[in-house]
């Protein structure tokens, strides 16, 4: 297996927080994000692991050395994800896993991408709901409505930004991609590939990660939310160690 992570953006929205660096390089516990997905990948025994950059992109290159092989979107000012892809599309072969760069996430949330058996599976969670950014409806084990514009109702759960493509439909997937580049539809996202499936009613599965912590951190508020989270557990272990301590001077 081996992985794809999407660095190319700008993230606009997180310029106040983290001025003229790529979003994947905000440090959380003296570790940026991408560094702790690489780190967390090869944990997992994945080490044939790509990283797609553009903007700054020497800065993602001196993080990561030699650790990984790189991939330059020169045209990430006026394209999207789909664009940065398509310039790494000799990878998409064998069983592929595609991750955003802006995430933090517990291990067990590559534990359960990597063990997908279905085609295509995109990590969602049920609990994200009111504040949900893009958003799925469900039907079964599958995706079948998308989009940042749905309501509340019609949301059954948040996209996690990791997916994973199966061997099998790897070639049908990447003929798609090149179908949408070769149209012009250079401004979307990578995930729009998947997303025209779901009107041909080809199967887009989903697995709800529910309960296990992660996050995008695409703007202020998604920063927040992480430190308290992080905050929280380190409340929780201090707690545990007294509980520990005291036990044994008991």
């Amino acid at each position: 297996m081996k992985a794809i992570i999407m660095a190319a953006g700008v993230g606009k929205r997180l310029q106040a927080l983290n001025i003229n660096k790529p979003k994947c390089l905000i440090t959380v516990e003296n570790e940026t994000l991408i560094r702790r997905s690489v780190n967390l990948l090869v944990s997992k025994g994945i080490s044939d692991i790509t990283v797609i950059v553009g903007y700054q992109a020497h800065l993602i290159r001196n993080e990561l050395n030699n650790d990984v092989v790189f991939f330059e979107n020169p045209d990430f000012q006026n394209t999207n994800s789909i664009k940065s892809l398509w310039y790494a599309r000799d990878l998409l072969e064998d069983n592929v896993l595609l991750l955003n760069g802006d995430l933090y996430y517990e291990h067990d949330i590559l534990d359960y991408a990597i063990n997908q058996t279905n085609p295509v599976v995109m990590l969602a969670d049920s609990t994200r709901i009111d504040n949900a950014d893009y958003r799925f409806g469900f039907s079964g084990d599958q995706i079948n409505q998308f989009g940042k514009h749905l309501t509340n109702q019609e949301t059954d759960g948040e996209y996690v930004g990791i997916v994973r493509i199966d061997e099998c439909f790897i070639q049908t997937f990447k003929q798609t991609l090149e179908e949408m580049i070769t149209a012009g539809k250079s401004n979307i996202w990578w995930e729009d590939v998947l997303y025209s499936f779901i009107s041909k009613q080809v199967p887009i599965h989903f697995f709800d990660v529910a309960g296990t912590f992660w996050t995008e951190v695409d703007n202020l508020r998604d920063y927040k939310y992480l430190k308290n989270w992080i905050t929280s557990q380190d409340r929780s272990m201090s707690k545990k160690i007294c509980q520990s301590s005291s036990l044994v001077t008991e």
